[in-house]
């Protein structure tokens, strides 16, 4: 079975839309919104569970289910493809930052275990800056846990064509017993809109509310 399916673009629902964008020398669009992870929080505090391992397996779950953070742009075609990976930056033990890779696991037992060990490996004074941007079946994350910000932007080679979706996690606050983390997404505009983005954080939301529910088993 292919990795991956390539859209007819004249078929295609999102062609005025995609030809529109294409050409922009920014396609990207952003959106950053809080999200209440206290249930979550509390969760993974009282089993022993890595918040981090957490919340990026509850971003995978909708990453790999909503199909515009699944597709790519590659040669002027629009590819699909069936498993979206990670790619998160993660602060080395000397506080200079690195890639580490996580694959995408439907069991969270597992994918927490795999995201401690690459963690570990990759926070060596040693490890080397990996740059992968090859894979495209993947989501670049950044977490900065020090500051609970209200809007990201990032570093671009536009002449690479660059069309991988972008997510970072903030630092989460507690305000009044609410305790919320910021998340930022930025996205190829001619991939996907903000009604996409909107689908992105429900389900995070939803899976945060009942950690249980996706965590367990």
């Amino acid at each position: 079975m292919s990795n991956f399916r390539i859209i007819d673009i004249e078929q295609w629902e999102r062609k005025e839309q995609f030809d529109f964008f294409k050409g922009y020398d920014n396609p990207f669009f952003g959106l950053t919104a809080d999200i209440d992870v206290g249930k979550l929080l509390e969760y993974t505090r009282l089993r022993g569970h890595s918040f981090f391992a957490a919340y990026l397996y509850i971003s995978q779950l909708q990453v790999n289910k909503i199909k515009e953070f699944r597709y790519r742009i590659v040669e002027n075609q629009v590819v699909d493809y069936a498993k979206i990976s990670a790619g998160s930056t993660v602060l080395k033990s000397n506080e200079v930052f690195t890639f580490c890779y996580f694959d995408y696991m439907e069991s969270f037992k597992a994918f927490e275990a795999h995201v401690l060990e690459q963690i570990e490996a990759c926070r060596q004074p040693e490890s080397l800056l990996d740059d992968q941007d090859h894979n495209l079946a993947q989501v670049h994350y950044s977490v900065i846990p020090w500051v609970h910000f209200r809007g990201f932007s990032h570093p671009r080679n536009y002449g690479n064509g660059d069309s991988i979706p972008k997510i970072v996690f903030g630092k989460y606050l507690d305000d009044h017993g609410s305790i919320t983390m910021p998340i930022s997404i930025e996205a190829h505009h001619s991939l996907m809109d903000g009604f996409h983005m909107g689908q992105y954080f429900e389900g995070f939301q939803s899976c945060a509310n009942l950690p249980e529910n996706f965590l367990e088993g």
